[in-house]
């Protein structure tokens, strides 16, 4: 059997109808798994469903409502039993010093970036410790956790508080089989990004200028080391994050 292959296991993608959660929940399909892909706007889901090799199901909700996992879970366990969770949906929306970021913007990034991932892999974790099968967790952290990029103190605080919960969970979690990574992406260029370097040309140069590989990456090539983490072939990795930034860290 192929270590790679994710061949019929079913996994929750939030956030999947755009971006690397997109990207995702295809990778995923094409590596043989079910992905449940979990998003606000029904008609997107839809339409990668119809694009995908096998089999999907489709959760319409948002991420920030308390009753979702417990939906996206259920969906998971009708399709087969639940193995994977990619801990995808996150917002960043502000860009200003901390000395400007207020209480709601704070409370704002807490509710979707940090409560909302731990909701989904608490109800995940429980419904993988009830087969006792094992399972995956990968979390979307970002670079963003490892390094003081300016103007965006919230969103690189909630990342580094899921690196620190998918430690803990990979401790708690260990013995039952249940593996739980973080994945942290450098410049991805998904459709918010490639707006936001069409209109500001200088950021391009930006973004390229501190890679050691001198380009941007593509959704799948964050997508595929999630797949990576989904499978068995990672299968004595727990509580790591695996960076995935054309060596922008090591050329810092």
């Amino acid at each position: 059997a192929n270590p790679f292959s994710l061949d019929g296991r079913v996994v929750i993608v939030t956030g999947a109808s755009r971006g690397i959660g997109k990207g995702t929940a295809i990778a995923v399909s094409q590596s043989g798994g079910h992905p449940v892909m979990v998003a606000r706007t029904e008609s997107d889901l839809r339409e990668i469903e119809a694009s995908l090799p096998g089999p999907s199901t489709v959760v319409v909700g948002d991420v920030a409502d308390p009753a979702l996992p417990a939906r996206a879970v259920a969906a998971a366990e009708q399709a087969g039993g639940l193995w994977g969770l990619v801990n995808n949906a996150g917002i960043s929306p502000y860009y200003q010093p901390a000395t400007e970021t207020t209480d709601e913007q704070w409370q704002h990034l807490l509710e979707v970036n940090l409560r909302a991932a731990a909701a989904f892999a608490r109800e995940s974790a429980k419904a993988m410790q009830a087969h006792g099968r094992g399972g995956r967790i990968v979390n979307l952290s970002s670079i963003a956790a490892l390094s003081g990029l300016p103007a965006l103190v919230g969103y690189n605080a909630t990342k580094a508080a899921l690196d620190a919960m998918t430690r803990t969970m990979a401790v708690e979690l260990g013995p039952e089989g249940i593996l739980c990574n973080s994945i942290a992406p450098g410049t991805i260029v998904t459709e918010i990004v490639e707006d936001l370097m069409n209109q500001n040309p200088a950021l391009r140069d930006k973004f390229v200028s501190k890679t050691a590989m001198g380009r941007v990456g593509s959704v799948p090539e964050a997508a595929w080391p999630i797949v990576f983490l989904l499978s068995d072939a990672s299968s004595f990795m727990t509580g790591q994050v695996l960076v995935v930034d054309g060596g922008r860290m090591a050329a810092a």
